[in-house]
């Protein structure tokens, strides 16, 4: 048994701050109230004005960090239960934990020990297909959080996705603000953003890297300028978390949702790849909403997910804002 305390707690925050943000931005902020309890905050400073306007990205970043936090309390043998707290796109304050004694498990620790280990890694899918019994898991692992997740199998709308995911890239692309905006974000300190090589790392023989915000090469299934289809890409599948409310609270939730989806993921081996620009574009994510979801929920995060080499050499993480930098007093 594991009991709480001030420095089992700061220990814990420094492992929520592992979790995935947009442009590594790590809009996060944190208050230890007590040894046993800790609040989350968003820290604004940080926010996107171009890219994430109504800081829908920052609120879910700040969810994956709170799913990290219970994970790792678990992994430590604490029981955590945490209390949502938005209360209106102002509000600062975001979730409180209360950390109290449990026990240590098996389980516990090796879901801490793939959240050490969870990477975005932008070098490409192989072509081996994912099993739909994992993609199932995934998808369960990522329910019960206050938001939902839906594979993408039917052909039809996988590619009818692709579509919206290509247009969104090239409407964003047309912005000079959210270009550059994005570039100040590469390279942009040792503590935060996104390393040049993680961007855009090196071809690897017979992997395709699928498109991205930092690769503009078009997906499968997108339309390049000259009207054609591209060829064919890795064997990824997409995968959309999903809410019934839009607001704080249910960015949050869906925050919570893709880091429970991306531990899953790396603890079976499963690569994870964040795609929110189908979603920062209000056009495509009107899109998604009516031939995915039939316009009853709101589409929040889209990730693809697929099988990496084995033999891929390691990669390195990205940098982390000291925990000083972090906790307000």
């Amino acid at each position: 048994m594991s009991t709480p305390t001030t420095t089992l707690a700061r220990e814990l925050i420094r492992m929520a701050c592992r979790a995935p943000s947009i442009h590594n931005t790590q809009p996060w902020a944190w208050r230890l109230a007590a040894a046993d309890t800790i609040e989350l905050h968003a820290d604004r400073s940080r926010q996107l004005s171009e890219t994430d306007p109504d800081g829908r990205a920052l609120v879910l970043s700040c969810g994956a960090a709170l799913h990290h936090l219970v994970v790792a309390a678990e992994g430590f043998g604490l029981v955590a239960t945490s209390r949502t707290l938005p209360q209106g796109v102002e509000s600062d304050v975001l979730a409180q934990i209360h950390l109290e004694p449990g026990e240590f498990n098996e389980v516990s620790l090796k879901m801490m020990d793939a959240l050490e280990n969870r990477q975005t890694d932008r070098r490409g899918f192989t072509d081996w297909e994912v099993p739909e019994a994992r993609l199932r898991d995934l998808a369960d692992a990522a329910t019960g959080w206050g938001a939902d997740t839906m594979p993408i199998t039917d052909p039809g709308l996988d590619a009818q996705t692709r579509a919206f995911v290509e247009q969104a890239r090239a409407e964003e692309r047309q912005s000079q603000k959210i270009v550059r905006e994005q570039a100040d974000w590469i390279n942009h300190s040792a503590d935060d953003g996104v390393p040049g090589l993680s961007a855009l790392p090196h071809a690897r023989e017979g992997i395709q890297r699928t498109g991205d915000r930092f690769n503009t090469r078009p997906v499968r299934g997108g339309t390049t300028t000259s009207g054609s289809l591209p060829g064919p890409d890795a064997n990824d599948t997409l995968m959309l978390v999903f809410t019934s409310g839009d607001d704080q609270s249910a960015w949050l939730a869906a925050g919570q949702a893709l880091s429970a989806l991306w531990i899953h993921a790396t603890y079976d081996g499963i690569s994870v790849r964040p795609d929110t620009q189908v979603i920062e574009v209000e056009r495509t994510r009107r899109l998604l909403r009516r031939h995915l979801l039939e316009d009853r929920s709101h589409p929040q995060v889209l990730v693809h997910v697929g099988w990496q080499e084995i033999s891929r050499s390691a990669q390195t993480f990205t940098p982390r804002r000291s925990l000083e930098d972090v906790l307000l007093p």
